[in-house]
């Protein structure tokens, strides 16, 4: 029997599962900050990604800034994150940007953002919602992931999920969607096998073309 999606309830149970995200404790109502800290994100882990976003702001959290960092500096101090040399490029291009033409006011559209070299609809979508708390809908593999797998959505693309949840997912959830179905992605419904066994929201979840992992419980 196909079970019903209850939006409400899960998002309670995993707003009770799970503490609140790093980039939502840490940079809320900050857009640049937000900005910057997704573009080291992409390809990275948080447990790398937020260490060195902490260090950079420390020396440089402003647009100008950031802009006056020579950029070897800039280079060296994020010189862990993957791909640092072209996100330290493209993070240099986006201060001048804001300093020179933009008042050093991050853009609060999609479009602006979408502008700058290195911004994807992830990350645009992250700034308006956690930057300026304008209802978006940031869509990873993660947000893919589990809403397909609770059968709220079907679809096959990170892009088709975030149209898809435009049209059905009330706007009062846009903007928690992301943080709470990102941590529960990585915690228990993980890629391959999910941890269906110890799941909050197995109640509400449809499973869909999924393969539970098994939790063996050993004798003494």
């Amino acid at each position: 029997m196909e079970k019903f999606v209850d939006i409400p309830k899960i998002f309670e149970i995993l707003e009770s599962y799970y503490p609140i995200h790093v980039m939502q404790a840490r940079y809320q109502e900050q857009p640049f900050k937000v900005l910057v800290a997704c573009i080291l994100s992409l390809r990275n882990l948080d447990e790398i990604t937020f260490p060195i976003a902490e260090k950079l702001f420390k020396i440089a959290d402003t647009p100008k800034a950031i802009n006056n960092l020579p950029i070897e500096k800039l280079k060296e101090l994020i010189e862990p994150i993957n791909f640092y040399e072209s996100k330290a490029e493209n993070i240099k291009t986006i201060a001048k940007i804001l300093v020179e033409q933009l008042n050093n006011i991050v853009p609060s559209t999609m479009e602006g953002l979408l502008a700058f070299r290195g911004v994807g609809r992830k990350t645009a979508n992250l700034v308006l919602a956690l930057g300026y708390n304008i209802p978006a809908i940031a869509v990873d593999t993660h947000v893919h992931k589990v809403s397909n797998r609770l059968g709220y959505v079907q679809t096959k693309t990170p892009e088709q999920t975030e149209l898809a949840l435009r049209e059905k997912l009330p706007q009062a959830y846009w903007i928690r969607i992301n943080p709470l179905f990102v941590m529960h992605g990585k915690q228990i419904c993980k890629t391959g096998r999910p941890w269906c066994d110890i799941c909050p929201i197995l109640d509400y979840c449809n499973q869909v073309d999924v393969k539970p992992r098994k939790i063996v419980f050993k004798g003494e």
